[in-house]
């Protein structure tokens, strides 16, 4: 196993459910399971990995040797965050285990329980690169809910007020969700709320309101404002697990489905659809900074040999393969999209003419150097570059432009970057 993947100790003694979870557990390629059957071998192979060696343990509690619970006060002295496989529990021992560190209870009498397991962990594994904002001016709450956050392995950062939030934001920008208290000083929740959701929709930052004043129309107020979701003080741990997972699961959800209508599906590149309201956008910028955007069509020179030749599988590896270098040769203001089959369009960003090309040059060249194995055969392809920047009076007659400019390459020779006539004057 690699050294890089998180250890995850499972504590078990039923083999049908140690089969079964070994196999649910294949889905994290992160991951380590360490599997043992009894206390006895848990203390060894904790002593065996050391200090903070397991990044989580699924701990059954009735085991052969240690049939009272025993195993998570092992955990908790390690600490090491656990999640409860238990057959049932009263309220009395759900709330002991949780202040012995445990992240949630699942029963193992529930058929779904492997199912919820197995997304529980997909959350935490997702959490430990999300930031959540606590708003609260009072210190008790804030921390309370700083400290039920961080045992779901979320980063979290506190504002006292809607001010110092806003304040926060703009600097720090990478919030992933926001939960807030109403009754502030200078920014309630209510107006934090609404500002937040003028620069943020719903499905870049939720928000979850808090009260404790237990009016119901406090919480129509807020999701009217624009909160995703609303909870009342005072609210149990499980309460808010629930809540703040559902509601990073939904933005997760949404920004996939967002994706995959931008994205083209075999090259993980933006589409032709995103590439024209990227385009669009462009246009709505000063003349200045268009004047310092460079447009390029690409197209892969006899393309429809190599599909002839050895197989639309060999041509879609090497669609992936030319678009991976593509990506690399684009920063963070850049944009490389597929326009379709094997042409693709470059936006370059706040460059001039000279540098540009350097650019698109190095790219044509460093594509034509590379050999693709295909059955012990290299196969060599190389591209032509149509480029021009954007002066004309749309995006379409841009476009058109930089195609023109392709044809010129083609018309040459291919494997050639050639500039449309008003570029080149």
């Amino acid at each position: 196993m690699s050294e890089s993947k998180l250890k995850v100790l499972v504590v078990e003694d039923s083999k049908f459910f140690i089969k079964a979870l070994r196999h649910k557990l294949r889905v994290f390629k992160e991951v380590e399971p360490v599997f043992v059957e009894n206390y006895k071998n848990a203390q060894a192979a904790i002593s065996a990995a050391g200090d903070g060696a397991f990044f989580i343990a699924l701990l059954d509690l009735c085991l052969p040797d240690a049939g009272n619970g025993e195993i998570i006060e092992l955990t908790h002295a390690q600490q090491i965050p656990s999640i409860i496989l238990s057959s049932s529990s009263t309220r009395e021992r759900l709330d002991y285990y949780y202040s012995r560190g445990a992240i949630d209870c699942i029963s193992k009498d529930n058929t779904a329980s492997l199912d919820y397991l197995i997304s529980l962990l997909r959350r935490l594994l997702l959490n430990r690169h999300l930031t959540v904002m606590v708003v609260e001016d009072t210190l008790i709450s804030r921390k309370i809910l700083v400290a039920h956050l961080s045992r779901q392995f979320l980063t979290v950062i506190e504002a006292e007020d809607g001010r110092e939030a806003l304040e926060m934001l703009d600097q720090q920008g990478d919030i992933n969700m926001i939960l807030t208290d109403y009754n502030m000083p200078h920014i309630d929740g209510f107006e934090l709320t609404r500002r937040v959701r003028k620069s943020y929709p719903k499905n870049k930052l939720p928000i979850i309101g808090v009260t404790g004043l237990g009016r119901d129309d406090f919480a129509v107020q807020f999701l009217k404002l624009g909160a995703n979701d609303f909870i009342h003080k005072p609210f149990s741990y499980e309460e808010l697990l629930c809540r703040v997972s559902q509601n990073l699961e939904i933005t997760v959800l949404i920004n996939e489905l967002r994706q995959s209508a931008y994205r083209d599906a075999l090259t993980g590149l933006y589409n032709r659809r995103h590439l024209f309201e990227f385009g669009e956008a462009l246009y709505q910028d000063s003349p200045a900074k268009k004047a310092a955007t460079i447009l390029a069509m690409i197209d892969i020179d006899y393309f429809k040999k190599i599909n002839d030749n050895y197989g639309h599988q060999v041509g879609d590896e090497i669609l992936i393969e030319i678009s991976n270098a593509f990506t690399g040769y684009v920063t963070k203001q850049d944009m490389v999209a597929r326009f379709g089959g094997e042409e693709f369009c470059i936006i370059l960003k706040n460059t001039d003419v000279e540098k540009a090309i350097e650019r698109l040059e190095t790219l044509r060249l460093s594509i034509a150097d590379q050999a693709f194995l295909v059955d012990g055969e290299k196969v060599h392809v190389s591209i032509s570059i149509g480029m021009c920047r954007a002066l004309h009076d749309s995006f379409d007659d841009t476009m058109q432009a930089a195609d023109q400019a392709l044809y010129e390459a083609k018309r040459q020779g291919r494997n050639c970057l050639r500039l449309d006539q008003e570029t080149q004057d």
